[in-house]
């Protein structure tokens, strides 16, 4: 099943709206402006080249959560898309479906050191 903006609008309700959040492997076909938008930010942010990776010729990207996530925090933006219209799908699937990188408390950590053994 590929999910359209329509069909999953045709869901929301005044409260929790889940059915945003998409697994890896679901599709989802980018309206018109979603297909501007994505022409306007291609080759500036991260989240336009994950995109593009992950959609085929009919403007229809296949989910990959984690990637997705990634390329969000690259922008610097997490769970949102850079100049993308917070009433768009597209921008709900982004919030709903991002995956929070793990917070590390102890920041970047050298890699543990290697013993040789003396001969």
């Amino acid at each position: 099943m590929i999910h359209t903006s329509e069909s999953l609008k045709a869901q929301d309700s005044e409260f929790e709206n889940y059915h945003y959040q998409l697994e890896d492997g679901e599709q989802y076909k980018l309206t018109e402006s979603e297909l501007g938008w994505l022409a306007f930010v291609d080759g500036r942010y991260s989240i336009a080249d994950h995109l593009r990776d992950n959609m085929s010729s009919k403007g229809v990207y296949t989910v990959d959560c984690l990637a997705m996530s990634e390329a969000l925090e690259a922008d610097s933006i997490f769970c949102k898309a850079v100049c993308l219209n917070d009433d768009t799908a597209l921008q709900h699937i982004f919030f709903y479906s991002s995956i929070e990188p793990e917070a590390n408390p102890f920041g970047s950590l050298p890699p543990f050191p290697t013993i040789r053994k003396s001969q």
